[in-house]
């Protein structure tokens, strides 16, 4: 991954490579973004560039981080045990399924990862044993000689033993070597790390950025489009979606199925039982997959909310015969949108901060009976 590969966020990238040259690096470094916003891949080539910049073989040095091999680029993330790993989960005993997919998508996300290691009903975490790996391994020479990096990925996913057990190291770290905190929020990062970091701020990519990423691919102008427009500025949905993603269609099937079940509650007070059920079996599901829901729900009412205001050229849903799309549209009208939204937005922070997902999605889904008939 290199500076010109990541998507948009040209002012981060330029004040990261002024920072190499002027020779002011810091060695506590914070990469805040959003889902999709290429925090990871921006991380991966700052590093890259600190790493590979004195070495004798740069090519070499270049193929091995591009395989995320170099031994002096470590890498930390969320993990939980499973079937293979029964103790002890750390990064290390999951570096295989990392590389692989690091290589499929570095702008992947939770849902995505989990889903590569069997995790997808668990909530993983980074605890205090991988705190020790970490202090161990920073506590070696680089083996290569120059820098030695440590990317720390979702690291809000830290347990509060593992912070307070990398406050020392972190304010003090060896001769040359760098920490990089990844992270979507800072919601449930300790001030005391947040604090001893110099911070990055990234933002999504901007739409055409994306667009002109995936037509560079080889994606359908259509495709393209389309697939940037349902993304919200993420580009590993856009990615996705642009390839065909069947959870793209998943959703739409049980959206559809929700919107439906809400409508008809009005006249028909059954349907109330099939709203539970409903709510039931998505609550079965992984909580990433569940936020991940919200955030296709919010993009579909915005789309409609554009259609019914004569700014259907401007969304980029498939209309299909099994749901009337247009139809559907004039419901969703300034008497309504913002309420929906906010209550998308509520349901989603309730879920990121483990909340029973039944009773979340039940009040939701009964809350959505009334706003959808104030239009």
């Amino acid at each position: 991954m290199l500076f010109s590969d990541v998507i948009g966020n040209a002012l981060a990238k330029k004040s990261l490579e002024n920072s190499l040259a002027q020779k002011r690096v810091s060695h506590s470094q914070l990469f805040l973004g959003p889902k999709g916003s290429g925090a990871l891949p921006l991380a991966i080539a700052f590093a890259r560039l600190l790493i590979c910049q004195n070495e004798k073989n740069i090519d070499n040095c270049h193929i091995k981080i591009s395989k995320y091999q170099h031994p002096d680029l470590h890498f930390v993330y969320p993990v939980s045990q499973t079937s293979a790993v029964k103790s002890k989960a750390v990064s290390e005993n999951f570096i295989n399924d990392w590389r692989e997919f690091m290589t499929l998508n570095p702008y992947g996300d939770l849902t995505q990862w989990y889903k590569k290691i069997g995790i997808e009903n668990k909530q993983a975490k980074i605890g205090k044993d991988e705190a020790n790996e970490i202090i161990k391994k920073a506590s070696l020479k680089p083996y290569e000689g120059g820098w030695k990096c440590f990317i720390i990925w979702m690291a809000e996913k830290m347990n509060s033993y593992a912070t307070n057990k990398l406050l020392k190291i972190v304010e003090e770290p060896p001769e040359q070597t760098l920490f990089l905190f990844v992270c979507e929020t800072t919601d449930n990062l300790l001030d005391t790390i947040i604090s001893r970091c110099q911070i990055t701020q990234l933002f999504c990519p901007k739409p055409k950025d994306i667009e002109k990423s995936l037509l560079k691919k080889g994606y359908s102008a259509f495709d393209s489009k389309r697939a940037t427009s349902l993304s919200g500025g993420n580009y590993s949905i856009a990615l996705s979606l642009a390839k065909g993603d069947h959870a793209h269609k998943d959703f739409e099937e049980s959206f559809q199925k929700w919107v439906r079940l809400a409508f008809m509650v009005k006249s028909n007070l059954e349907s109330l039982l099939g709203l539970i059920e409903w709510s039931n079996k998505i609550s079965k599901q992984g909580r990433e997959n569940q936020k991940s829901f919200l955030v296709f729900c919010t993009e579909y009412f915005r789309q409609a909310f554009l259609t019914n205001n004569n700014l259907d050229h401007l969304t980029t849903f498939e209309k299909n015969s099994s749901f009337n799309f247009s139809r559907f549209s004039r419901y969703i009208t300034c008497n309504n949108i913002e309420e929906i939204h906010s209550e998308l937005e509520t349901a989603y922070s309730h879920i990121e901060s483990n909340g029973n997902p039944s009773i979340i999605f039940s009040d939701l889904s009964i809350k959505l009976t009334k706003l959808l008939h104030k239009s």
